[in-house]
């Protein structure tokens, strides 16, 4: 398991965090006490999650060293998507190879992005005015005549924290500054699939010492968890009121639909009828209640390793790279 899943570089690559301290006494070549522990085997999961259904689409499983975004490629070319998916991600799916890839599929992307991206705009001013049109043109993509990717960047706030918003939807009316604030909160609750596999379904840590049964394991896992939550779902939806409150996926529970099914499991042979059991998986929420109470606030250290994402590169082009999108913009028009 350490052979197939643990990064064989671990700790010692250049770009290493903690081989870079530059506190006295605890750089990590130098001080014993502190030399970075062995990797223990994790699984990496890439998963394409249904926002709105909040159901898991497809899934890649890999080591540690895996890539995301290497990941999601391969899922854009072996899945099948609906026509017009919006792709949203966080700040680790950036890149022309994987927006490009999404586009060619006929979709649209909504990413954040940080000072891990290079933009092109001719408006010097367009941090100041919280956004604009923008061109993602890597010099290597320029040099090898792939066309530029024409791409909107907005500024949005969601709680405390204001961030930079990348998307390929130009039409402001198709994807507006709420919708778009509305996506992010929707796609971070990825988190809370997560956690219900981790806890829920109690695969934080696989039985199977085998590599390849090991990978097999959390596979079934995975489809287990999406198939339980299928069932409910198309159990609840049926039982939504007939009032214009539209029905919340969010307020179904995991662990309540998990009761449901291994009772019935359990009890096989004095099985009733399964109107009964979808009954039940209807009633399979999150408990509702009025907490008056304060709740104690959880304040935790920051992490100095971890620095802010800051804000997008974005440069003016230089007159050379003027003309040549201007001679794309040509042969677009022709």
């Amino acid at each position: 398991n350490e052979k197939a899943f643990c990064a064989p570089n671990y700790g010692h690559s250049n770009k290493a965090k903690y081989g870079k301290k530059k506190s006295k006494g605890l750089r990590r070549k130098r001080n014993a006490a502190h030399k970075t522990e062995p990797q223990e085997p994790q699984v990496w999961i890439t998963m394409m999650w249904h926002m709105g259904l909040r159901l898991p689409w497809t899934w890649r499983l890999g080591p540690t060293s895996s890539s995301e975004r290497g990941h999601v490629q391969e899922m854009l070319e072996q899945e099948e998507f609906p026509e017009k998916t919006l792709f949203c991600g966080d700040a680790g799916f950036t890149g022309y190879p994987l927006w490009s890839s999404i586009l060619e599929t006929g979709s649209d992307f909504l990413v954040r992005v940080g000072a891990n991206v290079n933009l092109l705009s001719e408006h010097a001013d367009i941090k100041e005015v919280g956004g604009g049109i923008v061109l993602c043109w890597p010099k290597d993509r320029m040099s090898s005549g792939d066309p530029p990717l024409q791409l909107r960047l907005v500024q949005v706030q969601v709680g405390k924290t204001k961030m930079w918003m990348l998307t390929s939807v130009l039409d402001e009316t198709k994807l507006t500054l709420e919708q778009i604030v509305a996506y992010y909160k929707m796609r971070w609750l990825i988190e809370v699939e997560f956690r219900g596999l981790k806890q829920t379904i109690d695969k934080h840590k696989l039985r199977c010492r085998n590599n390849e049964r090991l990978l097999a394991e959390l596979d079934w896992s995975l489809q287990g968890m999406a198939f339980a939550e299928l069932l409910a779902l198309r159990a609840q939806i049926p039982k939504a009121p007939s009032t214009n409150r539209q029905y919340r996926t969010k307020d179904r529970s995991l662990a309540n639909t998990l009761r449901v099914l291994r009772r019935y499991m359990r009890n096989l042979e004095q099985v009733t009828p399964s109107d009964s059991m979808n009954d039940e998986l209807s009633k399979a929420i999150v408990p509702k209640y009025n907490n008056r109470t304060d709740k104690r606030a959880r304040y935790r250290k920051k992490n100095p390793d971890v620095k802010p994402l800051g804000d997008p590169v974005i440069r003016k082009p230089t007159p050379a790279e003027q003309k040549k999108i201007k001679a794309h913009e040509l042969k677009n028009a022709a």
